[in-house]
């Protein structure tokens, strides 16, 4: 990751201040770095759009900026995220292409690590024919066929997915009636 810092030392400037440059300096500076950070914000989602094929809406909004305040004079870009709306954070999948390193494995990856199926050290990436959505990534009714036809009990989409028998039977009388 990359980090920067700039220190000035402005003993001898502040003693020559008068009471209103005292006040809205400050001021003038906190507008300063925010408006510096929300541009290194945006110009770090070009550079996503750059780097990345077809990067979601979610993640470009994983990049934000901390505020400086009058009392803390410091901004910065950060890659962020937390669990309290449900969602995997930005940090989770941005990290590793940041930072280097493998990601975190998916819920259904994990699955089939779990069963055997899959190494650990691995993680799943679509096939040539594999359907995609708009982004790129694999479709969840496309994992949900896969896990069935290897007899995985996979919660992904809220409801068990595994085939049965009759399952099988009632949707090949299904497609052969059509």
């Amino acid at each position: 990751m990359m980090d920067a810092q700039i220190k000035v030392d402005l003993r001898q400037f502040n003693r020559s201040l008068t009471d209103i440059e005292r006040k809205q300096l400050p001021y003038a500076i906190m507008l300063t770095l925010n408006e510096t950070a929300k541009g290194g914000r945006l110009e770090v989602q070009r550079e996503m759009d750059r780097v990345f094929d077809r990067p979601t809406p979610y993640a470009k909004r994983g990049v934000v900026f901390d505020r400086a305040s009058r009392q803390n004079l410091r901004a910065a870009v950060v890659v962020t995220g937390d669990r309290t709306k449900g969602g995997l954070p930005a940090t989770a999948f941005l990290g590793p292409q940041i930072e280097g390193g493998m990601r975190t494995h998916k819920a259904f990856e994990r699955q089939l690590v779990d069963r055997g199926l899959m190494q650990r050290n691995l993680v799943a990436v679509p096939a040539k024919r594999a359907p995609l959505d708009r982004y790129g990534n694999m479709t969840q009714g496309f994992l949900n066929r896969v896990m069935a036809d290897l007899q995985i009990d996979y919660r992904g989409a809220g409801a068990t997915r595994t085939r049965t028998s009759s399952s099988l039977k009632r949707n090949k009388n299904y497609k052969n009636a059509r």
